[in-house]
């Protein structure tokens, strides 16, 4: 539906579009499931595709809102860590306290804590000091870019250390 607004935003003498997070999300779009999929109830991947190709027609670039610091519980590799456990690849990638009753972990056991952001249960907070999470965001963003867009807004980045994104960004201009 945006597509047939373009022609308003150039009236107006803009000449950026700035989305908020489109990615697939539990509710509200701060709470990313899939990094890779537009949030069927804003349109597919090919719609945002169509929109940022009609976007550059007019002169317009386009930027996407990227939510970094976290994800939502439901993202797969949070969701699985119950079963994966804390010696998973997953693991790593989340700022986790796992319970140690002396007993060992068992698949079911989960973690016992996880950091979330500004105290929301359903954002657990990512390690910024992973480099799969490094990885991870260089591989989104990269991706997107390659499917025409412009730039990135960072979400929460006064939460994300500065040092982070001087591992990831040269990437991604590159």
């Amino acid at each position: 539906r945006l597509i047939a607004w373009l022609d308003r935003l150039v009236d107006l003498g803009c000449n950026v579009l700035l989305l908020g997070p489109v990615f697939d999300s539990m509710s509200h779009g701060y709470d990313t499931i899939d990094y890779h999929r537009v949030d069927p109830r804003l349109g597919t991947n090919e719609d945002l595709t169509d929109l940022i190709e009609a976007a550059h027609g007019k002169g317009v670039r386009v930027i996407l809102d990227g939510v970094f610091n976290h994800t939502g519980i439901a993202y797969p590799a949070f969701a699985g860590l119950a079963q994966t456990g804390p010696s998973s690849a997953e693991a790593g990638m989340y700022r986790l306290t796992w319970a140690d009753d002396g007993t060992g972990w068992a698949p079911g056991t989960g973690p016992a804590d996880y950091a979330r952001f500004e105290g929301q249960d359903w954002l657990p907070e990512l390690d910024h000091g992973s480099e799969a999470v490094a990885d991870l965001v260089t591989e989104v963003m990269t991706t997107w870019c390659g499917r025409g867009v412009d730039g990135w807004r960072l979400d929460a980045a006064y939460a994300v250390d500065p040092g982070f994104w001087t591992r990831v960004l040269p990437r991604v201009r590159d």
